[in-house]
């Protein structure tokens, strides 16, 4: 067998755009990929053709056609079998719960690719919190799509430190015998170039008398971010002096500038856009809290930063943060107890120092990306 034919090629395949994943300051983070990878392509199933751009021996490229989603999603599994054949992956990977069945479909029937399913949400958590789908689709046909997707993947992954999701996997039978709960999940991992600055960074004083409270994600309805407008109005009637600082960009955009300036703070929030991975560091190590009402990546940014965090206790948060000890949590979608949360860590300098500190040891143990190696023998060798 030659060397070319035992290189381990990885094909990760994302619902979304390459201009999205583009925007967004951790589009990186798949590099971590190539710890055990020879080659990693990401493979972006919607939005407009795109010239590949490559970091390291990583390759994103859009499969879309710039005709629409649903013409992508119609023609999703040929374009996937044909970008198959021409790079040979040794494996596939997706976090796509939702439509990775119909996508996968021609690779798995014909090539007999077996698929690899990475869960990094809950879905009926989502679901039961903000009474809609992820895909926009109608909830009784999203949950069709759910278990069609599990059906058809090979093995389904998690990374140990989420318990949350181990329980919510290990529940269900069908998939419980797929499972393959691994030291780490790439997808937990913020950027390479995250890392380095976390090193290398110098922390800048800040030149304000208001406190700065600080959310990074996505601009989307699924993330709740109007809370936060509303739990700045709350903070400010109650007398403790704050800004908000948006980093992200998305189509809710719009509506929450709306928002801010219908209810009078929109002079407090300052909606930055998209930054680059590493200059995330600088943000997070600037502000004296973390709001998390629905984030992924960002709380674990904040917490290896050593930022307070103040988030909604579900989804993969619960079991994993404690309240009071390294962080302060907040029942879902209850805005005036985010609010009180927020209030108090912003005025009691020695809870804020306490619970940022025992996050952050515990995110420098969690997040460690020497252990991606080992997870990805763990998870396609054994």
């Amino acid at each position: 067998m030659s060397r070319e034919t035992c290189r381990k090629i990885l094909l990760l395949i994302s619902p979304s755009t390459i201009e999205q994943m583009l925007a967004k300051g951790n589009v990186w983070y798949v590099r971590h990929y190539e710890a055990y990878f020879d080659r990693v392509y990401v493979a972006y199933m919607f939005g407009s053709p795109h010239e590949p751009v490559t970091n390291g021996n990583t390759t994103l490229v859009s499969l879309g056609s710039g005709r629409g989603q649903k013409m992508d999603l119609m023609l999703a599994p040929y374009r996937v079998y044909r970008f198959a054949g021409r790079i040979r992956p040794s494996n596939y990977l997706t976090a796509d719960i939702v439509y990775s069945w119909w996508i996968c479909l021609l690779v798995r029937a014909i090539i007999r690719a077996e698929i690899f399913l990475m869960p990094v949400c809950m879905p009926e958590e989502i679901y039961r919190n903000t009474g809609k789908s992820m895909s926009g689709l109608p909830l009784w046909l999203e949950r069709i799509f759910l278990t069609l997707s599990f059906a058809f993947s090979h093995r389904v992954l998690t990374g140990k430190n989420i318990s949350t999701v181990i329980d919510w996997l290990s529940s269900i039978r069908s998939i419980r015998r797929k499972l393959a709960i691994i030291d780490t999940l790439v997808e937990e991992l913020p950027s390479v170039e995250f890392y380095k600055r976390l090193v290398d960074g110098v922390i800048f004083p800040r030149s304000t008398d208001e406190f700065n409270i600080l959310y990074v994600g996505r601009l989307h309805k699924e993330k709740a971010i109007e809370d936060l407008i509303e739990m700045l109005r709350l903070i400010q009637e109650s007398g403790v002096r704050a800004r908000l600082e948006i980093v992200g960009e998305g189509p809710e955009r719009r509506n929450l500038e709306e928002l801010a300036t219908n209810i009078g703070v929109r002079e407090k929030v300052d909606f930055v856009g998209p930054r680059p991975s590493e200059d995330l560091v600088d943000y997070y190590r600037h502000a004296d809290v973390f709001v998390s009402p629905l984030t992924g990546t960002s709380l674990r940014e904040a917490a290896l930063c050593g930022t307070a965090v103040v988030a909604y206790d579900m989804d993969w948060v619960r079991g994993l943060l404690i309240h009071e000890e390294n962080a302060l949590l907040a029942e879902p979608r209850n805005v005036k107890e985010l609010a009180r949360q927020v209030a108090r860590v912003l005025t009691d300098k020695r809870l804020r120092e306490t619970i940022a500190h025992n996050l952050q040891q515990l995110a420098l143990e969690y997040w460690k990306p020497e252990k991606v190696r080992v997870a990805m023998r763990q998870a396609f060798e054994s």
